[in-house]
């Protein structure tokens, strides 16, 4: 194995907006500078994996963008383009992207079968993930999406996963 395909996640407290963390609360962690992602139940790890982030300065549209959020909608399969932006060079066109949970406006966590060069930067600013790390990921969080639904939103009773981006 190549030492740049290796990456150390490095474990991390929760942030204020888990604000259940003695009781095993969920959320997840993702590090741009180590291109990894932590799954937390609380304070204790229970699931790492590599991610490929926004390539963009940051600030700009192509980063992903730090800070806490918390997941508004997860939705099974979804189609991702750029195709109405003026100011790309080149557009990307992609159908039947799989487990996809957005946490700030179109910016999510999803799975990606189109590179398999996760530990780097290299997307438009969402959080890339191996296809079964993402349906691994989109079982961990809230709101949970029942048997036969395509999507699910969060409710008062099943709120969305907090994400933070550090």
């Amino acid at each position: 194995m190549d030492a740049r395909d290796l990456a150390r996640a490095h474990e991390a407290a929760p942030p204020p907006e888990v604000t259940r963390a003695s009781a095993g609360e969920r959320w997840i962690d993702v590090e741009l500078a180590t291109q990894t992602l932590v799954a937390y139940e609380g304070a204790r790890p229970v699931y790492a994996t590599l991610v490929s982030t926004g390539r963009g300065a940051p600030g700009t549209d192509g980063a992903t963008p730090t800070g806490v959020h918390r997941i508004w909608v997860k939705i099974l399969a979804s189609d991702m383009d750029d195709t109405e932006r003026d100011d790309v060079d080149a557009h990307y066109s992609l159908e039947d992207v799989p487990y996809v949970q957005f946490f700030d406006h179109a910016v999510a966590l999803h799975g990606t079968y189109w590179h398999r060069d996760f530990g780097r930067v290299k997307s438009h600013g969402c959080v890339n993930l191996a296809p079964l790390d993402a349906r691994w990921l989109f079982d961990f969080t809230g709101p949970r999406v029942p048997a036969a639904w395509a999507a699910a939103y969060p409710t008062p009773f099943d709120p969305g996963t907090v994400v933070r981006v550090r």
